[in-house]
């Protein structure tokens, strides 16, 4: 081959590398792996374009809450501490239920971020940031009437099915500091360019859902439904987070009553000082449609049926029984169809169901 052929062949290699990369980037990759759109974790950790959801931040209920570095000693009526959920994961639209129990219940909400103690499951300890806000005076300042917890049911036997421990604890001068320089951000994506190895995993990840419904990674799941319950392109398809599934053994017998134990022995606590205590495990997406996944090979989440039945000194918020229906019913978008979160859609019902009176 000359001189010539090969720089000609080269060239042509060259420019359909980057055309197809171009092509990918633009048709597919830029709105999963950039924050071009909001939310849609699942669909750019699990490569769907087809359910990823176009949409942006508009938080506009006209009560809101505010976070631990905008208090300024005001009366707290409700003290919420979670994860992600609490954090207004999902984005969107009015993505903080905390302004829904504000706006409904015409009160003040104080949300606290997750303080930095060593106990942390998926970057969240609630019990353990209540605890330093407990033993270091702070909760004495914020005089809550109720405590609200929350935590995704997958993650609420590694944090709560143990024996309540609330020795952790800092001055009251750390915690204003830490919290007077804290944000929490949802704006965590590395900036890549249109050439980049997304494209690729793209491409395989695309061709092994044809014949495994995790396209045998194991980070989320893509599966079919008997309806369409999503306002995206694939109307009918669900995905979901692995741990959905690999977390359901855990979820029955005894790790639920350790957590049912733990609750009760912290309202116990709680009560005390005057404060109710209420916890809110948030649904597995998995959980929540899985009645409706067409040939469904996996097995029921048995927490909610297990932690129903147990005697309970705090306030339950069963977000499954009151979610399901409106699943049942057809409603569109209770979670996101391209994210492990819920939409306003779902916040709304529930405190529209739970009161703070």
């Amino acid at each position: 081959m000359t001189q010539k052929k090969f720089s000609i062949a080269f060239a042509t290699v060259l420019l359909l590398f980057v055309g197809l990369n171009f092509v990918i980037w633009k048709s597919a990759t830029e709105v999963l792996l950039t924050k071009k759109y909001d939310g849609g974790d699942l669909a750019r950790m699990g490569y769907v374009i087809g359910s990823k959801q176009l949409r942006k931040v508009d938080n506009n209920l006209p009560v809101r809450h505010i976070g631990m570095k905008e208090y300024d000693g005001r009366k707290v009526d409700v003290l919420t501490i979670g994860d992600s959920f609490s954090m207004g994961g999902g984005e969107g639209t009015n993505s903080y239920y905390q302004d829904f129990i504000a706006t409904i219940n015409n009160c003040t909400v104080l949300n606290v971020y997750p303080y930095p103690t060593d106990d942390r499951v998926a970057g969240f300890s609630p019990i353990s940031t209540l605890a330093v806000l407990l033993n270091s005076g702070y909760l004495d300042v914020l005089k809550p009437r109720y405590i609200l917890i929350e935590s995704v049911v997958r993650y609420c036997v590694p944090r709560f099915a143990k024996k309540l421990d609330l020795s952790r604890t800092d001055s009251p001068e750390n915690i204003r500091q830490y919290y007077a320089k804290t944000t929490y951000g949802l704006d965590y994506l590395p900036k890549v360019g249109f050439i980049n190895n997304g494209n690729f995993k793209f491409l395989y990840t695309s061709l092994l859902y044809h014949f495994s419904d995790s396209a045998f990674r194991g980070l989320v799941h893509r599966m079919q439904l008997d309806r369409g319950l999503f306002d995206a392109p694939e109307d009918h398809t669900l995905i979901f987070h692995d741990e959905d599934l690999t977390m359901i053994p855990y979820n029955k017998g005894v790790l639920v009553e350790k957590v049912n134990d733990t609750f009760n022995q912290l309202a116990d606590v709680l009560a005390k000082r005057g404060i109710k205590l209420y916890f809110m495990p948030v649904v597995d997406k998995y959980d929540l449609y899985s009645d409706h996944i067409v040939d469904n090979p996996y097995p029921e989440n048995p927490f909610f049926a297990e932690l129903r039945k147990l005697p309970k000194k705090y306030t339950l918020i069963d977000t499954k029984a009151i979610l399901q229906p409106m699943v049942e019913s057809g409603v569109k978008d209770v979670f996101y169809p391209d994210d492990s979160h819920w939409t306003c859609n779902a916040s709304k019902r529930v405190f529209e169901t739970v009161r703070f009176p």
